[in-house]
Protein backbone atom coordinates (compact mmCIF):
# COMPACT_ATOMS: atom_id res chain seq x y z
CA UNK A 1 0.00 0.00 0.00
CA UNK A 2 2.67 2.09 0.66
CA UNK A 3 4.23 1.99 -3.20
CA UNK A 4 1.05 3.07 -4.00
CA UNK A 5 1.06 6.11 -2.09
CA UNK A 6 4.82 6.87 -3.23
CA UNK A 7 3.91 6.37 -6.69
CA UNK A 8 0.59 8.98 -6.72
CA UNK A 9 2.76 11.29 -4.70
CA UNK A 10 5.49 11.07 -7.71
CA UNK A 11 2.83 11.25 -10.67
CA UNK A 12 1.82 14.43 -9.07
CA UNK A 13 4.93 16.19 -8.54
CA UNK A 14 5.48 15.70 -11.98
CA UNK A 15 2.05 16.81 -13.28
CA UNK A 16 2.56 19.75 -11.25
CA UNK A 17 6.22 20.20 -13.02
CA UNK A 18 4.65 19.43 -16.30
CA UNK A 19 2.01 22.34 -16.34
CA UNK A 20 4.33 25.16 -15.04
CA UNK A 21 6.63 24.31 -17.41
CA UNK A 22 3.50 24.48 -19.92
CA UNK A 23 2.05 27.62 -18.63
CA UNK A 24 5.62 29.46 -18.51
CA UNK A 25 6.20 28.60 -22.21
CA UNK A 26 4.79 32.18 -23.54
CA UNK A 27 6.29 35.00 -21.84
CA UNK A 28 5.54 38.67 -23.10
CA UNK A 29 7.68 41.26 -22.36
CA UNK A 30 6.33 44.59 -20.42
CA UNK A 31 9.02 46.83 -23.33
CA UNK A 32 7.31 49.01 -25.35
CA UNK A 33 8.04 49.48 -29.63
CA UNK A 34 10.04 52.83 -28.35
CA UNK A 35 12.47 51.24 -25.94
CA UNK A 36 13.23 48.85 -28.53
CA UNK A 37 13.85 51.08 -31.20
CA UNK A 38 15.57 53.42 -29.13
CA UNK A 39 17.96 50.50 -27.91
CA UNK A 40 17.83 48.95 -31.72
CA UNK A 41 18.52 52.28 -33.72
CA UNK A 42 22.19 52.22 -31.96
CA UNK A 43 23.18 49.34 -34.03
CA UNK A 44 20.80 50.07 -36.99
CA UNK A 45 21.08 53.68 -38.55
CA UNK A 46 18.12 54.84 -38.90
CA UNK A 47 18.60 58.66 -39.82
CA UNK A 48 18.68 57.87 -44.09
CA UNK A 49 15.40 56.20 -43.60
CA UNK A 50 12.05 57.35 -43.20
CA UNK A 51 9.33 56.02 -40.63
CA UNK A 52 6.14 54.77 -42.15
CA UNK A 53 2.52 54.42 -40.89
CA UNK A 54 -0.25 51.64 -40.76
CA UNK A 55 -1.29 52.01 -44.40
CA UNK A 56 2.45 51.69 -45.85
CA UNK A 57 2.90 48.51 -43.50
CA UNK A 58 -0.36 46.85 -44.88
CA UNK A 59 0.83 47.55 -48.85
CA UNK A 60 4.20 46.37 -48.16
CA UNK A 61 3.34 43.27 -45.95
CA UNK A 62 -0.55 42.71 -46.22
CA UNK A 63 -0.52 42.36 -42.35
CA UNK A 64 -4.10 42.64 -40.00
CA UNK A 65 -3.51 44.75 -37.56
CA UNK A 66 -6.33 43.13 -35.32
CA UNK A 67 -3.89 41.57 -33.17
CA UNK A 68 -1.41 44.34 -33.32
CA UNK A 69 -0.62 46.72 -29.82
CA UNK A 70 1.83 49.08 -31.55
CA UNK A 71 4.51 48.59 -34.61
CA UNK A 72 7.67 50.78 -35.66
CA UNK A 73 8.32 50.69 -39.65
CA UNK A 74 11.30 52.55 -41.09
CA UNK A 75 11.87 51.98 -44.95
CA UNK A 76 13.79 54.14 -47.52
CA UNK A 77 11.81 55.95 -49.94
CA UNK A 78 14.49 54.88 -52.73
CA UNK A 79 13.05 51.64 -54.37
CA UNK A 80 16.94 50.49 -54.62
CA UNK A 81 17.47 50.64 -50.82
CA UNK A 82 16.15 47.57 -49.41
CA UNK A 83 17.03 49.00 -45.73
CA UNK A 84 14.43 48.23 -43.77
CA UNK A 85 13.45 47.86 -39.48
CA UNK A 86 9.99 46.96 -38.29
CA UNK A 87 9.31 46.32 -35.20
CA UNK A 88 5.93 44.92 -33.40
CA UNK A 89 4.72 44.04 -30.32
CA UNK A 90 1.51 42.02 -30.48
CA UNK A 91 -1.29 41.91 -28.23
CA UNK A 92 -1.27 39.39 -25.34
CA UNK A 93 -1.73 36.01 -26.34
CA UNK A 94 -1.88 36.48 -30.47
CA UNK A 95 0.13 33.96 -32.33
CA UNK A 96 2.99 35.49 -34.54
CA UNK A 97 3.05 32.71 -37.06
CA UNK A 98 0.84 34.45 -39.85
CA UNK A 99 3.27 37.56 -39.75
CA UNK A 100 5.96 36.15 -40.03
CA UNK A 101 4.96 34.26 -42.82
CA UNK A 102 3.65 37.64 -44.44
CA UNK A 103 6.97 38.84 -44.00
CA UNK A 104 9.40 35.97 -45.16
CA UNK A 105 6.98 36.09 -48.04
CA UNK A 106 7.62 39.47 -48.89
CA UNK A 107 11.39 39.12 -48.52
CA UNK A 108 11.09 36.21 -50.83
CA UNK A 109 9.24 38.11 -53.87
CA UNK A 110 11.79 40.76 -53.27
CA UNK A 111 15.12 38.99 -53.69
CA UNK A 112 13.65 37.36 -56.73
CA UNK A 113 13.15 41.08 -57.76
CA UNK A 114 16.80 41.80 -56.78
CA UNK A 115 18.40 39.36 -57.83
CA UNK A 116 19.22 39.64 -61.42
CA UNK A 117 20.49 43.35 -61.16
CA UNK A 118 20.96 44.25 -58.00
CA UNK A 119 23.92 41.83 -56.56
CA UNK A 120 24.72 44.33 -53.00
CA UNK A 121 20.72 44.74 -52.42
CA UNK A 122 20.05 40.81 -53.71
CA UNK A 123 22.69 40.42 -50.63
CA UNK A 124 21.44 42.27 -47.76
CA UNK A 125 17.91 40.96 -48.69
CA UNK A 126 19.22 36.91 -48.27
CA UNK A 127 20.79 38.09 -44.66
CA UNK A 128 18.01 39.46 -43.22
CA UNK A 129 17.20 39.07 -39.77
CA UNK A 130 13.39 37.72 -38.77
CA UNK A 131 12.67 36.72 -35.13
CA UNK A 132 9.85 36.52 -33.00
CA UNK A 133 10.38 36.51 -29.30
CA UNK A 134 7.88 37.30 -26.11
CA UNK A 135 5.18 39.47 -28.14
CA UNK A 136 7.89 40.69 -30.08
CA UNK A 137 8.48 40.50 -34.00
CA UNK A 138 11.66 41.82 -35.13
CA UNK A 139 12.59 42.24 -39.09
CA UNK A 140 15.41 43.80 -40.20
CA UNK A 141 17.52 43.92 -43.66
CA UNK A 142 20.65 46.29 -43.89
CA UNK A 143 24.53 45.89 -43.12
CA UNK A 144 24.12 45.72 -39.42
CA UNK A 145 21.23 43.92 -39.13
CA UNK A 146 22.62 41.15 -37.22
CA UNK A 147 23.94 43.35 -34.36
CA UNK A 148 20.54 44.94 -34.44
CA UNK A 149 19.02 41.27 -34.02
CA UNK A 150 21.50 40.43 -31.02
CA UNK A 151 20.37 44.20 -29.42
CA UNK A 152 16.60 43.21 -29.81
CA UNK A 153 17.40 39.56 -27.84
CA UNK A 154 19.28 41.60 -25.23
CA UNK A 155 16.89 43.95 -24.63
CA UNK A 156 13.48 41.76 -24.62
Amino acid sequence: MNKHRITEIICVVFLICFIFIISNDGNYSDKTVDDVINAVSAEINTDELSSFKKNKVKQEFGIDFAGVDSFAYYASDSVMTVDELLVIKLTEGVKAEDILEKIESRVKDKQVLFEGYAPEQSALLKNYELTYKDGFIFYAVGNDSADALSTFIEII
